[in-house]
């Protein structure tokens, strides 16, 4: 763990699981979660400082279900995803996972604190599917080797067996099994991403961390992807932590939304409430840039004051507070709580029950 856990900057609130989400059955548990990336400078390099990509999150995923995770860019979403499949060993917090099949579950694990020998057991059960499907491909490769490679280091399958089963996932994902020898740069963006799901499926897991798996695609691929990645779910029973910045594709694809700021998440409810009755100003504001699919409706674009603050020194109390129209003095002085409301709907912002946000009909 990195000496930041000793900093005495107070823990920001972090939303509890949701109550009426209590007997679904949960897969992950994430809980005060904290990722610090020390700065250093200086001839002998000392620590100056830490960028809080992530300063205290907790959400619950559960089997099945797909959690989206909006929000700007440099708000930390790609760095909790990392968290969560242990690409980084986090700060602090835990992230229990829930072994087990679901009517037989086994004791919870905490990924965060496993060794790297230890974590090798576990990592069929959490795959990732990466943003850029060019360079998350190895070129010197064939696709073959590419989505066997999890399958060899495992050692679940070989010789023929090995290459019957990457023809099967080829299929499941839309591609044609004779094409296996070839390299990646034969083929489009969005037959590579479909490599990259067909690797990731190849372990079998339950829980897929999509860090903004379409956002490099045409727009007429990504509802192909989009499309595959449900079907998939449906097929297989796969849960998804579903990171993007499109708003319009997470509330296609997922069942809750959580919506995160400077490494905080500000707001979580399930996909229909949060976008037609949100509670934090920030959500506001991400849903009014929106389009509309009709043309008679206009809604009041929101646009946020400069850009968002540096993590390494983030402002004092509510972190949105400098770019948020209905700040109060209390919003500069003290962090708010996080407090739930009904149907699960999580908010953290001291005057969610006074103001009359505006979401997506």
């Amino acid at each position: 763990m990195h000496t930041a856990t000793q900093t005495t900057t107070p823990a920001p609130a972090t939303p509890p699981s949701s109550a009426h989400d209590a007997p679904r059955a949960t897969l992950v548990s994430v809980t005060d979660l904290k990722m610090y990336f020390p700065i250093k400078r200086g001839l002998l390099r000392q620590t100056v400082g830490y960028v809080r990509a992530v300063d205290g999150v907790s959400f619950t995923i559960y089997r099945g279900e797909t959690l989206g995770l909006v929000g700007e860019s440099g708000c930390g979403k790609t760095t909790l995803g990392r968290c969560v499949v242990r690409a980084y060993e986090p700060t602090a917090g835990t992230i229990l996972y829930h072994s087990g099949e679901r009517d037989t579950p086994a004791a919870a694990i905490d990924f965060a604190r496993l060794s790297q020998r230890e974590l090798r057991a576990f990592r069929h059960e959490i795959q990732m599917i990466f943003q850029d499907p060019y360079s998350s491909l190895n070129p010197r490769m064939t696709v073959l080797d590419i989505i066997a490679e999890p399958l060899v280091i495992h050692k679940r399958l070989r010789g023929s067996a090995l290459k019957a089963e990457v023809g099967d996932l080829l299929r499941r994902v839309g591609l044609r099994p004779e094409h296996m020898n070839r390299y990646p740069n034969a083929f489009s963006g969005g037959q590579r991403q479909r490599i990259g799901i067909a690797r990731a499926l190849a372990l079998r897991p339950k829980l897929i961390v999509c860090d903004e798996p379409v956002s490099a695609l045409d727009v007429s691929v990504q509802a192909q992807v989009v499309n595959l990645l449900q079907d998939l779910q449906r097929e297989l029973g796969l849960a998804y932590l579903f990171i993007a910045h499109d708003l319009s594709v997470v509330q296609h694809i997922s069942d809750r939304v959580a919506v995160m700021y400077l490494g905080r998440v500000v707001e979580l409810a399930r996909s229909k409430t949060l976008y037609s009755r949100p509670l934090h100003p920030y959500t506001e504001a991400l849903l009014s840039a929106v389009p509309s699919t009709n043309p008679d409706i206009s809604r009041e674009r929101i646009i946020l004051t400069g850009d968002v603050p540096n993590p390494a020194n983030p402002p004092s109390g509510c972190h949105f507070h400098p770019r948020c129209r209905y700040a109060q003095d209390l919003c500069q002085q003290q962090a708010p709580p996080w407090r739930e409301f009904e149907d699960g709907h999580g908010v953290a912002c001291h005057f969610a029950e006074e103001l009359k946000l505006v979401g997506v009909s």
